[in-house]
């Protein structure tokens, strides 16, 4: 144990910011009701609900899949907006932070505000009540001293001066990075073969990073598509970075003495050795085929994780985003709950791009939280539907930051991804 060890005692959070809102109903009312559908103001099914404070997360429940469903956030109350203005013209309107849709029964809506003091506007069309709750926020003091900000380390492109080769294929990564971490610390690291992969050709490897006592595991993937390449690369820094811990980082020294970690570094091993193209050699893009799970891969996926289903706290899959509009992707489901370690990583994410001066204003992050959990195609859906296990979809956009494959491009995927695990770890989801 060293001087962090607030860390692992029990803590009082009544006077933290620590906040848990029951869901309640919420009927529309004659003052509440200004809420402008295409010029026309609505008699019914609409809802202004001021909204404090960025940390906050609102979810929207509604019954059964709502119509003419529209959202948005506002700097003033839309209520005093002129004649003939609307909620979708008038300057002070603004897009969801989180987006997606309500779909299916029982469906959610979840927003968050990205200023102090907006107003969240919602027009349904439906006579009926719907319902305003919102999530657990974790922003207690103990964690906010825990950010990871990793050294500087070489570039990907080989040769002198770098850390890896984006060229190598999964065996050459094991053989260059893993192998001879695992050598040096022979009691924190074991590996294991899980399988081949579609081919028959590809060995897949699975890395347990286990302290001895471990409170809790954590689940982690990355490398689904062939292309994601400073993802994983990104992810192996950190690995390394963890292993080697000396006591002096809180966070770091947490998940080394107290979290197991469970890590398929490449799930596309056949896309790495063949030239990092998104899909299998069967043309297959894995992060559609957990359902069936027609493939090699994902079989070996699902083996693994069955093993460790009962124990793990929450599972990471790794990304690397090339949509040039988003700087980070996050995509995880919203009634779990990492959804709350999500948006307060996303704070701590866009405040470092503007100290960095690489993000101007508000946050461009894109937190897509109904979309990839409701099919079980998708890791994340289906961890989530068939095992109710937190599962979050993490990618940053390297082309839009840095050079990709640059040394700058490899320290941002390790400091994105490396506090993702970080702050799951400290949100002890399940120990």
């Amino acid at each position: 144990m060293s001087n962090n060890d607030h860390l692992f005692q029990e803590r009082d959070v009544s006077d933290q910011a620590f906040f848990v809102k029951g869901l309640c109903p919420v009927a529309a009312t004659e003052t509440d009701v200004f809420v402008k559908n295409e010029g026309t103001a609505s008699e019914r099914g609409g809802f202004v609900l001021p909204i404090k404070g960025r940390r906050s997360i609102y979810v929207v429940r509604f019954d059964s899949k709502p119509t003419a469903l529209r959202v948005a956030l506002c700097d003033t109350d839309p209520r005093t907006l002129g004649e003939g203005e609307s909620i979708g013209t008038a300057r002070n309107a603004h897009l969801p932070y989180f987006e997606g849709e309500p779909r299916g029964e029982n469906a959610d809506f979840l927003c968050a505000p990205t200023k102090e003091n907006q107003f969240l506007v919602i027009y349904t069309g439906e006579e009926k009540p719907f319902f305003i709750g919102e999530n657990p926020v974790y922003i207690g003091k103990d964690t906010d001293d825990c950010w990871f900000t990793p050294a500087p380390v070489g570039h990907l492109n080989g040769g002198e001066g770098s850390f890896g080769d984006w060229h190598w294929s999964a065996e050459a990564l094991y053989e260059n990075l893993y192998e001879p971490l695992r050598q040096k610390h022979p009691t924190y690291i074991t590996r294991s073969r899980i399988g081949k992969d579609q081919t028959g050709t590809y060995d897949m490897w699975q890395y347990t990073f286990a302290p001895e006592g471990f409170e809790q595991t954590l689940f982690i993937t990355a490398c689904l598509h062939g292309p994601e390449i400073d993802g994983y690369f990104g992810l192996t820094r950190f690995l390394q970075l963890l292993a080697e811990e000396d006591g002096t980082h809180p966070g770091l020294h947490y998940v080394r003495t107290r979290v197991r970690l469970v890590v398929i570094p490449v799930v596309n091993v056949y896309a790495a050795a063949t030239g990092h193209e998104r899909r299998n050699s069967a043309g297959v893009d894995l992060n559609r085929d957990f359902a069936e799970h027609t493939q090699a891969e994902t079989v070996n996926v699902l083996w693994l994780l069955h093993q460790y289903k009962h124990e793990t706290a929450a599972i990471l899959d790794l990304h690397g985003c090339h949509k040039g509009s988003a700087p980070l992707y996050y995509q995880f489901s919203m009634q779990a709950g990492n959804s709350a370690v999500c948006r307060k990583v996303a704070n701590h994410v866009h405040q470092r791009l503007l100290d960095l001066g690489r993000e101007a204003g508000e946050p461009d992050l894109r937190l897509i939280p109904g979309k990839y959990h409701k099919s079980n195609g998708f890791l994340q859906g289906y961890c989530w539907n068939t095992f109710g296990i937190p599962t979050l979809v993490a990618e940053h956009n390297p082309q839009r930051w840095y050079e990709e494959h640059s040394a700058e491009s490899l320290q941002w995927a390790t400091e994105c991804y490396g506090n993702l695990i970080i702050q799951h770890a400290l949100a002890k989801l399940k120990t």
